[in-house]
């Protein structure tokens, strides 16, 4: 079991202070971040060796999902492309999207990651590049119901110290909706994370790392609830109203996608509109495990996003018959 961020970011705190690793090539440095690996806190299968990119995927061309977000720690490498740890989405010039598994742990507290310490590139499809607007965070919002031991209202917002003012935004779905759910449709899901599949079961994996530098996709098949939460179910694993699930065998999402987008392209327009943020999963890619992803169209999670972002939650909007 993974939260889908990247593997080699494990998670140490020692005596209320971060202990780093000195910076190696690219993401295989051991940066440390107080990660959370997926729901109850059980780690990754043993044996399935970390990797970084989309399952199954394809390289994506300059700008074509401009709105796709790095989340950077900044004392993590003397690039970008080291410093990457998580994904995001663009939702506003001042609001980036993303799971609270990713964000949790940066704060004022003594025993907290420096929010000082917190990058936030958006704009850039090759990690090493310039291209993109790079912003420090001003403020991270955490759901009040995110549940680290489940895995439950996984969805954060952080706020920019300054607007993104050269991409447009992805557009969200509708909070209590699930008009883009039906089983078997395929959106894309973006990041920088795992190109091998993981099957489950020890000494699964290959142990290869490959972390690229420019950013992949894939689509990946809506799998219905039920389906899911009875093949979470046979490992106890609880798959709740807040989650989505998405994949097939050898494509998936994976390790440093985490906190990404899971989008649809809008019908004749030139935007994209999110459904989920990449989450967790029990391996990569493997057969009978799909991803799982916060579900932006429920109401709790959906309406969080707007209450932190400056829109009216579905919950309180108006009633259309009431307004005479």
């Amino acid at each position: 079991m993974r939260g889908r961020i990247t593997a080699t970011l494990v998670a140490a705190l020692a005596v209320g202070a971060m202990v780093l690793v000195p910076s190696l090539p690219a993401q295989a440095a051991e940066k440390r971040l107080p990660i959370k690996t997926g729901p109850k806190g059980l780690e990754r299968i043993p044996g399935s060796g970390p990797s970084s990119r989309i399952v199954g995927g394809t390289p994506v061309s300059d700008g074509v999902y401009p709105f796709q977000a790095a989340l950077l720690y900044e004392p993590g490498g003397t690039n970008d492309y080291q410093r990457q740890f998580c994904g995001g989405s663009l939702i506003s010039p001042w609001y980036v999207l993303t799971a609270a598994h990713c964000v949790e742990f940066f704060g004022d507290e003594p025993d907290q990651v420096p929010l000082e310490d917190l990058r936030v590139v958006v704009g850039r499809t090759v990690l090493t590049s310039s291209q993109g607007e790079r912003r420090e965070a001003f403020g991270v919002a955490i759901h009040p119901q995110w549940n680290p031991d489940t895995f439950s209202h996984d969805v954060a917002i952080i706020a920019l110290s300054a607007p993104v003012t050269t991409v447009t935004p992805v557009l969200l779905v509708t909070p209590g909706t699930d008009t883009l759910e039906r089983p078997g449709t395929r959106p894309t899901v973006t990041g920088w994370g795992n190109t091998i599949a993981q099957p489950v079961g020890p000494g699964a994996g290959s142990g290869v790392s490959n972390f690229p530098d420019r950013m992949q996709q894939a689509k990946v098949p809506i799998v219905s609830r039920p389906e899911c939460r009875t093949a979470y179910g046979a490992v106890d694993v609880d798959v709740d109203e807040t989650m989505l699930c998405a994949g097939l065998t050898n494509r998936d999402s994976c390790q440093g996608d985490s906190g990404g987008p899971l989008f649809f392209k809008a019908t004749g327009s030139p935007d994209f509109i999110q459904l989920g943020i990449t989450s967790w999963g029990f391996g990569c890619g493997a057969t009978g495990f799909p991803g799982v992803y916060t579900r932006l169209g429920n109401e709790e999670v959906g309406d969080f996003v707007l209450e932190m972002t400056g829109g009216v939650p579905v919950t309180t909007a108006p009633d259309a018959s009431a307004v005479a």
